[in-house]
């Protein structure tokens, strides 16, 4: 065992030394945390995972498939922030440490009992129920190995763990935590699927060519050894997973490097990314293969519009062909334990080769990294710089409609990802009446799903935000939401621990905001639709009280009810 241990870090310091040329050098210190459980360290998911426009942004512990299992302080700190959120992390403690990293803990089924009391009086003070509440740093001191609190199923949650991040306590950078806690890991990560792209075209100019791979000895290969292409710009993205020894579900890689002739031209390394930058991830995968139901394709080479920090590249990332010789194509993928698999092939491209696409001459071209503007007589589309990862020929067409006040606008395919939101705007094309001119939405439809937005009177124009192609048009909506009470009726008494629960409806399914009152007073309902709930407590002490429900929907029509009863 002694020589095991031995090997696997001399292993590991070889690695580091390697990297480091490649990648910027990270010393995490490996024993300051101890392991927030008190069972053996067993994942259900890793650090950077492929996720719906996010990575994962943490490790997923598996809980012995049950809610209240105790969670323990991994080292000496103070919490700093809890968190409510029904839709995401459910309930998340923070704690900062003195080291310069903040622990997160999610979709825990508790606080403790005195920091809960404090997040409820934050939640008061904000007039939220959903958010963040911080803390003064010596407020609620804890030590290491101290009990935290259980853990649960809450939040966006599809069974019973912990969500645990390390972040960088300065910018709140989330790091890979299995660079802080070692597990014993020999088992190499799984190349499945390589697909090349011609990179003298935009990446969504093409359909990239896909192929599965040959399991030999050494690694992995092309069927028959060598590809031929007809580019002399190409790049890969591939499909890889890892797998932690004796767990059987698959976990997403830690680092691919493409190398030609033996020289690293690109690559990238997960190890630290922020929340602000995790939505690249649709700029990091071939998004038209996902959502059109296919493989996670990752990307060696980042597109123009890609701004994740994990890249390794020389010059453009790109592997160049200047002749027609036969060249030697190696991608390493490692885990971040160093367990590598590596994929060999040979690379050929013909005499003739594909002219460069001149998307810069070309007006129908949206491009990454600059603003771009469509227009027609009755729509507009205004990217920001960021809105795009590729270049890509914008298509349009339009439908009439019998009931909109607008033509349905078809611009361009969801298939295209958009990054940051774009402004949509359209002139109706029927005359509003004046009841319904402060009343009108935008409607998106892709993908089968429909979203919809307030749209704002600008000049002429109707406008919304949107982070998707489809199709858009206008809708007036002056039907306002309705409201059902129960737990209490117009004159009648609740007790202690009464559930009062509002549930609330609409006719475009969006409710905009809800508010209780109690005597004139913020109440705290917990819910974000459309659903609301309220069990009574000390903020409804004994005596008579008015309650007024306020609920408003995506157009602004509202519904109010006022009813009075006794708390016994």
């Amino acid at each position: 065992m002694q020589k095991h241990i031995l090997t696997f870090f001399s292993s590991l310091v070889l690695f580091l030394s390697a990297s480091a040329q490649l990648f910027p050098e990270k010393n995490y210190p490996t024993d300051y945390f101890r392991y927030p459980l008190n069972i053996p360290l067993k994942l259900n998911a890793n650090f950077g995972e492929m996720r719906p426009n996010h990575f994962h942004m943490g490790l997923d512990l598996f809980t012995l498939r049950r809610e209240n299992l105790e969670v323990y302080v991994p080292a000496d700190g103070w919490i700093a922030k809890v968190k409510v959120d029904p839709n995401g992390f459910g309930n998340a403690i923070y704690i900062n440490h003195p080291n310069g990293y903040t622990t997160l803990y999610c979709h825990m089924n508790t606080f403790p009992t005195k920091v809960r009391q404090a997040m409820i009086e934050g939640q008061y003070a904000k007039q939220s129920w959903k958010g963040d509440i911080e803390f003064a740093k010596n407020q609620f001191p804890v030590k290491r190995g101290e009990f935290l609190a259980y853990s649960g199923n809450t939040g966006a949650s599809a069974g019973p763990h912990v969500h645990y991040e390390i972040r960088r306590t300065a910018d709140d950078a989330c790091l890979n935590a299995l660079l802080f806690h070692r597990v014993q890991d020999v088992t190499p990560p799984d190349i499945s699927k390589l697909a090349v792209y011609d990179r003298n075209k935009s990446t969504y100019e093409q359909f990239a060519r896909t192929m599965g791979l040959t399991k030999v000895a050494g690694g992995y290969t092309v069927s028959g050894g060598v590809l031929t292409v007809t580019s002399n710009a190409v790049s890969f993205a591939i499909v890889a997973t890892d797998r932690i020894t004796g767990v059987p579900n698959s976990n997403g890689i830690f680092e691919a490097v493409v190398y030609l002739d033996d020289e690293p031209i690109s690559g990238f390394r997960i190890d630290a990314i922020d929340y602000i930058q995790t939505r690249y991830l649709n700029a990091h995968i071939d998004y038209r293969i996902k959502a059109g139901g296919g493989s996670y394709f990752q990307h060696l080479s980042p597109l123009p519009g890609d701004q994740l920090p994990i890249y390794y590249k020389k010059g453009d990332g790109l592997i160049h062909l200047d002749d027609t010789a036969t060249h030697d194509i190696k991608i390493v993928v490692n885990d971040a334990n160093e367990n590598a698999s590596t994929l060999r092939f040979k690379l050929k491209r013909t005499a003739a080769v594909t002219a460069a696409a001149n998307v810069q001459r070309d007006s129908r071209y949206m491009l990454p990294n600059q603003l771009n503007i469509f227009e027609q007589d009755e729509v507009q589309m205004v990217s920001t710089t960021k809105s795009f990862y590729d270049a890509f020929r914008l298509v349009y067409n339009y439908k009439t409609s019998a009931t909109a006040y607008s033509n349905i606008h078809v611009i361009h395919t969801p298939m295209i990802p958009v990054h940051d939101s774009m402004m949509i705007r359209i002139k109706p094309n029927k005359l509003i009446p004046e009841s319904s001119r402060n009343r009108m939405l935008m409607i998106k439809q892709a993908k089968g799903k429909k979203e919809v937005a307030r749209a704002t009177f600008v000049k002429g124009w109707y406008e919304a935000k949107f982070r998707e192609f489809g199709e858009f048009w206008l809708e007036a909506d002056e039907v306002p939401p309705t409201l059902a009470i129960s737990g209490v009726v117009d004159g009648g008494t609740v007790t202690s621990n009464t559930l009062i629960t509002c549930t609330a409806a609409d006719n475009k399914l969006k409710i905009r905001s809800f508010r209780a009152e109690l005597d004139g007073e913020w109440l705290m309902f917990s819910g974000l639709g459309p659903v609301y709930r309220y069990r009574v407590d000390e903020y409804c002490p004994e005596g008579e009280h008015e309650l007024k429900i306020r609920i408003e929907d995506e157009a602004g029509n509202t519904v109010e009810r006022v009813m009075r009863f006794t708390r016994k």
